[in-house]
């Protein structure tokens, strides 16, 4: 797997990037905020890639942050949401946007992307409310006042974190890979998360 490309842009389209890594061109599908970042950056530049294999292509998909490809990658575990329309999603909504429709359960925040219409969007809230970060809670905003649900003391600790400076988005991805059990407490969460995001991982 190629986990990222770091080289000089050759060329910036609408959708897309080419990256010139070692005298050798990719092509990579990105969203409009990195397309952007890509068009007014000038030196040698990191994208972050997933690749796309398929019986009749291979696609590379690239992000400017790993936040972003947190977020590619939790849209496309979604039936229905391939590759294209998790770019128009993250081209249509920034990370918190994204977050506050899960915790708001909004669907309409998703059609705001080309291709997502209200099935599909009621369907990325209906699959991730249930994946994302080990069952998070997304029918109630999250508060910073310890509870014993394991949702809840989730919901705590990427609050807490939250106002501690971290991005949501990473806070969520640890979260997510480390899959909490359901007895875990607020404090040793707590603990465990902020350990991983202060040693980088």
């Amino acid at each position: 797997m190629i986990a990222y490309l770091k080289g000089t842009i050759e060329k910036v389209a609408e959708n897309s990037v080419i990256i010139d890594v070692n005298g050798v061109g990719y092509t990579v599908i990105c969203s409009a905020r990195t397309v952007n970042e890509a068009r007014n950056y000038s030196g040698i530049i990191r994208i972050f890639t997933v690749l796309n294999v398929r019986e009749d292509c291979w696609t590379l998909f690239g992000f400017i942050s790993e936040q972003e490809k947190f977020w590619f990658n939790t849209l496309t575990s979604v039936q229905g949401v391939g590759g294209k329309v998790a770019v128009a999603i993250l081209s249509a909504l920034s990370d918190d946007d994204i977050y506050n429709a899960f915790l708001s359960g909004d669907k309409n925040v998703f059609t705001r992307a080309d291709g997502v219409g209200p099935k599909l969007a009621t369907r990325i809230i209906t699959e991730l409310k249930e994946k994302i970060v080990g069952k998070i809670d997304v029918s109630t905003a999250v508060t910073a006042t310890p509870k014993t649900s394991e949702s809840g003391v989730i919901n705590d600790v990427i609050s807490a974190l939250a106002n501690l400076g971290y991005q949501k988005s990473d806070i969520m991805r640890v979260i997510f890979a480390m899959q909490p059990n359901k007895d875990v407490s607020f404090d040793a969460l707590l603990k465990s998360v902020l350990k991983k995001l202060s040693s980088g991982v």
